[in-house]
């Protein structure tokens, strides 16, 4: 599910270089962009509860989301934050299954220049089931290149709790 975060986040981030490359061509030096959404469906990914372990759709809707990009006209060097919290859906594939609702948050960064590239992003989802059960799902992913684009640390976690 992770991966999946990471490249819908990802996929923004290019959204938004792409979105600023008029910009750059203006010859302006730095350029910032933010950009601010309300009420996208940010992910739904086929999962399994791990409550109950039925299999379904998480669906998280941002009900708030705000891109940051920072870049230079004269070479490659960047930054991309976003954040994005909303609702948190669990639709079992069964229709008599038990299905979830509540809250999640992430945010995830990016940069690069010469010397080096991060990448990182942290995400909670809480939801309570239709069967009175809580859910936690907390997860963190980092990886970090050298300017050979050797891998110099990478990790990657995932964890869930039901109570």
């Amino acid at each position: 599910m992770l991966r999946r975060i990471r490249h819908t986040a990802s996929l923004a981030a290019l959204l938004t270089l792409l979105s600023t490359g008029a910009a750059l061509a203006a010859g302006r030096g730095t350029v910032t962009e933010t950009h601010h959404e309300h009420n996208v469906v940010f992910f739904s990914n086929p999962t399994v509860n791990p409550c109950t372990g039925e299999p379904g759709t998480i669906t998280a809707t941002a009900t708030n989301s705000v891109f940051h990009a920072t870049f230079f006209e004269t070479s490659d060097e960047f930054w991309i934050t976003g954040t994005a919290e909303g609702v948190v859906t669990f639709t079992p594939e069964a229709a008599e299954g038990v299905s979830g609702i509540g809250h999640f948050a992430l945010w995830f960064g990016e940069s690069h220049n010469n010397k080096n590239e991060v990448q990182h992003n942290t995400s909670t989802f809480v939801f309570s089931d239709s069967d009175g059960s809580h859910v936690v799902i907390h997860g963190n992913t980092h990886l970090s290149t050298n300017a050979s684009g050797e891998v110099t640390a990478s990790f990657e976690t995932e964890s869930a709790h039901c109570a």
